[in-house]
Parts: structure tokens; sequence; C-alpha cells
């Protein structure tokens, strides 16, 4: 066994726009960009110095857009479920929420035995006229406090899209370790 492989998650990302009667149009498609967050959580999971819980270390939550970070940011009729935790950013945490939508546990896919995909989908109610350019996919809770403090793990900003009711954006993304 070798204890020294090395270690170089990469990810790709594909957005559809899908319309109400069921036709779907590629908007984006390419890699995305692993952050030193998920480095961040690998280092405390390998050192047993954050969570407990194998959960802490799970990516579970997004964000995107530009500027989203209240709940009443998403719509008032968003099918996501929304929560607010303090974030942590450049190696501290930020003193203001953001508004994290979850990802739910049957959008979540092992595709292979070295990569998960991801499946984000904004909904026709949800982010209506805002201009969206980013995503971000968050680490649960890597230093095991109290209240979860999310880390970026992967991150992509994109060809900006003002959302609207005519469709829902469903974001495929998928990571390999």
């Amino acid at each position: 066994m070798n204890n020294k492989q090395a270690m170089n998650p990469t990810g790709h990302l594909t957005i559809f726009k899908k319309y109400e009667d069921g036709s779907e149009e590629l908007y984006f498609d390419e890699n995305n960009v692993v952050t030193s967050g998920m480095a961040v959580g690998f280092s405390h999971l390998f050192a047993a110095s954050g969570g407990t819980s194998i959960v802490d270390y799970q990516i579970v939550n997004f964000l995107v857009g530009s500027g989203v970070t209240d709940p009443t940011d998403w719509g008032s009729d968003t099918g996501l479920v929304l929560e607010d935790y303090y974030p942590i950013e450049d190696g501290s945490i930020l003193g203001s929420t953001r508004a994290f939508a979850r990802i739910r546990f049957s959008n979540i896919h092992k595709v292979t035995s070295t990569s998960v995909r991801y499946t984000l989908v904004l909904d026709r109610d949800t982010l209506n006229g805002k201009t969206l350019n980013e995503v971000g996919l968050f680490m649960r809770n890597p230093r095991g406090s109290v209240t979860p403090n999310p880390i970026l793990a992967a991150y992509r900003p994109f060809t900006e899209i003002t959302k609207t009711s005519d469709f829902s954006l469903i974001f495929r993304w998928t990571l390999q370790f």
C-alpha cells in the first residue's frame, strides 16, 4: 500500500435551462475549481482535529448568484430548503450569515468509485429576477462547531444569466477524487 498517493480532486459543471415542456438547453459546460476549503476540510478530517461526524465533512450546501445572501433573495415560493449559517472565509468565521441551499440527498449520486455527482435544481419559482454568475459547493462543518460553519469546497463562475420563471436551472456537478 502506498500512503503517499497524490490526491488531485477535479470537477466538471454543466448547467441546463429546463423549460416547462421538459426540454433542456445546455447553457454552460466546463471544469470547475476545487478550492483550498476542500483541503482545509480534509486536513481536519485526517488530523482528527475538527468535526467528529462524517456528516461534518460532507458537501451538502450550495450558494449561487452574485450577492444572494438573505433567505428572501431566493424567492418566496422556492422549493429549496434554506439554512442560515456563518461560513468560514479566509480562515475566519464571517460575522454575518448566508442563506445556504441544502442539497437533497436524493440529488447526490456516486458515479464511479472515485466520483460523485451533485444535482442542484433552481426551480421556476427560485431566484427570479436575480443575475447569476457563480456557484459554490460547501463542506458542512469541518471545524466541528456546535452550529455548522460551512467552507467553500468547489467553485465555478459562469456566463451571467438572469433567472426568470420561464425556466428552471439544473446544475450537474461531478467531483472526481
